[in-house]
């Protein structure tokens, strides 16, 4: 059988509204995710020998520290199959940058692994796994706009979202989740600033700030953040803010066009990108450009 191509897509949250501590140490969330037009590339080929992943020039760990390992031994055992498996990743989503690149790694792995298997895992055996890997994991399944509760793995389809052109500011750093969720539950009691999650999305799209109850504190940490929000705001991003833990900057732009001549203007801080994509609209026929396509 030849190699299955696979595109992983990056998300965006959209503002996340931190609720309480649970009695398992994570914290109820709300956040609106979106799909983004901004791909890994994983190539899965059966092979003998056993599992190899190769992580390309990334400084990635091969080992079973990288999620898709987990993901491909996890659907082999579900399988009860030898997890004779190549996967090759081709790293094009900035890491540990709030933008969800190596679960969106995990899912594609899990839906090539059920395509190359015949579809023995099934959707309900895909489903559990992608949640036992992590909590953004289950919206790659099917990356279309949702509403994420719970942990972020409780699922709600959005309707009538349009398409939306953005411009990404990654930084040469990253954020640790559990630091920046332990920093916001600390601060619960504390006003906080934009449009809460429910009053978000409208026909027109995002026209108000969203929400982040993490972007305080990574901004103390990291001031950067604020003047690039600003910075953003003078090039004409209608809304700027920082993608789930951060350190992802976003703007929306009226259209590609804008979002290319804002990026290209941005004085940039040493190490940080400038990154031009979109969001495809709720009833976009085009969804074969999501995860684990071939």
């Amino acid at each position: 059988m030849p190699a299955l191509q696979l595109l992983a897509p990056a998300k965006l949250n959209l503002g996340l509204e931190v609720l309480e501590r649970r009695s398992d140490g994570y914290h109820d969330i709300q956040t609106v995710f979106l799909p983004l037009r901004l791909y890994d590339r994983i190539e899965i080929e059966p092979r003998t020998g056993g599992f190899r992943l190769d992580v390309g020039d990334s400084d990635l760990p091969e080992g079973e520290d990288n999620l898709i390992a987990r993901a491909a031994r996890a659907a082999c055992r579900a399988l009860a199959a030898p997890c004779d498996l190549s996967v090759r990743l081709q790293k094009n989503i900035p890491v540990a940058a709030g933008l969800g690149g190596g679960s969106s790694d995990a899912a594609a792995v899990l839906l090539g692994i059920d395509r190359l298997s015949g579809g023995r895992l099934g959707g309900p055996r895909r489903a559990a796994l992608a949640a036992e890997l992590g909590a953004d994991v289950p919206f790659f399944l099917e990356p279309v706009p949702a509403v994420g509760r719970g942990i972020g793995d409780r699922l709600e389809k959005l309707d009538g979202v349009p398409a939306m052109h953005w411009v990404l500011i990654a930084f040469p750093f990253g954020v640790s989740t559990p630091w920046a969720y332990r920093r916001a539950s600390a601060e619960l009691t504390l006003p906080r600033e934009g449009s809460s999650i429910a009053a978000l999305l409208g026909p027109a799209g995002v026209s108000t700030p969203p929400r982040n109850d993490l972007e305080p504190a990574v901004g103390r940490l990291h001031p950067e953040i604020r003047r690039t929000r600003r910075a953003l705001e003078r090039a004409g991003a209608a809304i700027t803010g920082m993608s789930g833990s951060g350190p992802t900057v976003y703007g929306r732009f009226a259209s590609e066009g804008e979002a290319r001549t804002a990026a290209s203007r941005m004085d940039l801080s040493s190490g940080a990108r400038a990154l031009v994509t979109s969001s495809p609209a709720s009833d976009a026929a085009d969804w074969d450009w999501g995860v684990a396509k071939w």
